[in-house]
């Protein structure tokens, strides 16, 4: 008999990675995860098995800003996208899905960007 996801749809779990790293992913209902996975170029589905692949996996915590269904329905609608270090990374995407404000650091960057992006066009 299957037992059932440890994880519910929302919660936000992650595993280390380069020592003192982590990487972030999203549950969606059947227990799938997606993550923005930079080693494989953008926002991916895997199983908590093949996410965790053979690390321990950490709990971050359930809901947000957002109920589960809608944090399930942001999470699927970003399959595909890719990933970028400074804009759209594992972190950023969790925190879009789960519906919470950007950080200082987001908006910095983005904000640096701009300006970057600006000066590119002259």
């Amino acid at each position: 008999m299957k037992s059932e996801p440890p994880y519910a749809a929302g919660d936000v779990v992650s595993v280390r990675f380069a020592g003192v790293l982590r990487h972030y992913g999203v549950v969606t209902f059947g227990g799938r995860i997606l993550s923005n996975n930079g080693m494989r170029g953008g926002v991916i589905s895997q199983s908590l098995e093949d996410f965790a692949d053979g690390r321990p996996v950490r709990w971050h915590g359930a809901g947000g800003n957002a109920s589960d269904y809608l944090s399930h329905d942001r999470a699927q609608r970003h399959l595909g996208r890719q990933y970028t270090l400074t804009g759209q990374n594992c972190i950023d995407y969790t925190r879009n899905v789960r519906g919470q404000r950007p950080t200082p650091w987001q908006l910095l960057r983005a904000g640096a960007m701009a300006i970057g992006d600006m000066g590119r066009r002259r």
